[in-house]
């Protein structure tokens, strides 16, 4: 409703991806209301065709595209509206679209109830995420932010009968309302500042207006951090993320973790690089020291949990640490790296919380010691899992290992040797719970719960081959990807 409304009133000219994503958000919202019964399936069969539609658009759109485009949607007196269209953009939209692919097939075996509800919910709420990924003003951005964490809340409650669903979104809802009032109050200052709010005049009108170093313009920076640093839960608010997990959906914990607390990341990147370049900010240090708290405290917390769903949430947060640390490495070996880490842990960590899911969704469990041994009876689903939890250890040959290495030899040469030192032990803290995991679900012996598992349908599976043939791919051959980020970095540094 919220993007009909933008579309009519701004007569908005959004690109391929988004136009595709708006349609299929409106669309599906309208068949849902008469597919009832047995005609909830007509919803789902739509959205994973919209998914793949949009999907093909973007790799299209990413194929064609040179350069950076402006897209004017709207120039009023009151509001700017304006879409950004470049590498990065079209790149980070093509990674969400496609981990939406993958949840929304996973979900057609494992939600088994009010199926028309969902499908739309989990489209519009991809919509909301690439909407924010092609703003090109903060009015733009914050509209769509709204749509995404409104969904976002919904979907994490979605098992509402359950009171830890209820308690986990509300607490969402806290926490994402405070970090969102920041962005707002960071965007106003800017406002207030030079009257303007797109991203490609900002950076000028603070030149022009001689306010780069004026106390007010480092509030707004500090206050657009913490705001995105709360939706991409980084320490220390990171707290909602794996309380959510284990009350969502599994489809929904692998988008959270996969796709939408980088939608944070992608706006800091965005923000940090074409409003306030380091050149001329000093805001690197102070990044760095956050994402250095941040996979400190995601590591140690993953390492002391026996719920695979928090295990996960927590290791999530950690690797937001490692994308943002090579953000505030400032190079363009740096951001390549954290570029790349984007689209590796957003698969992986949906292979893991996709393939915990499928656990889960046979023996009804999220408890580790009640897990033991179940790979003898699911070794597809187990394997699958392995593959994700061996990346994201930093095991040679798998995809992570090349982001990961690519962050920290961009920090060695930047000489941060003490900040890569500290990276360097996260990761193998990481490799440390991992590696437990993959030898309670594989090596110990299966308990009277694990005894009674069968493999996950077809349909489940899936994504998961999908999502464990890419790991291989990239590990083995990640060349054309590594190409792909180093143009992107540079694009955004020059």
């Amino acid at each position: 409703m919220i993007i009909m409304i933008l579309s009519s009133i701004l007569s908005v000219n959004f690109s391929e991806t988004l136009n595709s994503l708006i349609f299929f958000t409106l669309t599906s919202a309208m068949l849902a209301v008469f597919a009832k019964g047995k005609r909830e399936k007509i919803v789902e069969i739509y959205v994973i065709a919209g998914f793949l539609v949009t999907f093909l658009l973007s790799i299209n759109q990413f194929i064609l595209n040179s350069g950076p485009v402006k897209i004017y949607a709207s120039q009023y007196q009151l509001v700017s509206s304006q879409i950004f269209v470049d590498d990065l953009s079209i790149y980070v939209a093509s990674i969400f679209v496609f981990i939406g692919l993958m949840a929304s097939v996973f979900s057609t075996e494992y939600i088994e109830e009010r199926k028309r509800e969902y499908y739309p919910l989990l489209v519009a709420m991809v919509t909301g995420m690439v909407g924010v990924v092609f703003s090109g003003d903060f009015v733009t951005l914050f509209i769509f932010w709204e749509m995404m964490s409104l969904t976002a809340y919904v979907l994490v409650a979605f098992f509402y009968r359950r009171w830890e669903a209820v308690e986990a979104s509300f607490k969402y809802l806290i926490m994402s309302t405070a970090g969102t009032a920041s962005i707002l109050f960071g965007m106003s200052l800017l406002y207030g500042m030079v009257g303007t709010l797109t991203f490609t005049s900002l950076s000028e009108a603070l030149k022009i207006s001689g306010l780069q170093n004026n106390a007010w313009t480092y509030l707004s920076i500090a206050l657009l951090i913490t705001g995105f640093g709360v939706n991409a839960a980084m320490a220390p608010f990171h707290s909602w993320l794996p309380d959510a997990h284990p009350a969502a959906p599994s489809p929904i914990s692998a988008m959270l973790s996969g796709v939408v607390i980088k939608t944070g990341v992608y706006a800091m990147y965005r923000v940090l690089t074409l409003i306030f370049p380091s050149t001329l900010y000093n805001w690197q240090i102070g990044l760095i020291l956050f994402s250095i708290v941040t996979m400190i405290v995601g590591n140690t917390l993953a390492m002391l949990q026996n719920d695979i769903k928090r295990l996960l949430a927590f290791s999530s947060i950690a690797h937001i640490g490692y994308i943002v640390f090579a953000l505030g490495i400032g190079t363009i070996a740096g951001l390549a790296g954290g570029l790349l880490h984007i689209l590796n842990h957003a698969s992986m960590k949906a292979l893991l919380f996709l393939s915990a899911g499928a656990l889960i969704h046979t023996v009804k469990t999220r408890d580790l010691d009640t897990l033991s041994g179940i790979g003898r009876r699911m070794p597809i689903t187990v394997t699958c899992f392995s593959i994700g939890a061996f990346s994201l250890a930093g095991i040679p040959g798998l995809n992570s290992f090349v982001s990961e290495f690519q962050i920290i030899t961009a920090a060695i040469d930047a000489k941060l040797y003490l900040y890569a030192a500290i990276m360097i032990l996260n990761v193998l803290l990481g490799a440390a719970y991992y590696l437990r995991v993959v030898q309670i679900l594989f090596v110990r012996p299966p308990t009277d719960v694990s005894e009674k598992a069968v493999e996950a349908p077809p349909m489940m599976l899936a994504p998961l081959i999908m999502l464990s043939i890419l790991a291989v791919m990239i590990g083995v051959y990640p060349a054309p990807f590594m190409d792909i980020v180093k143009k992107t970095a540079e694009q955004l540094l020059t």
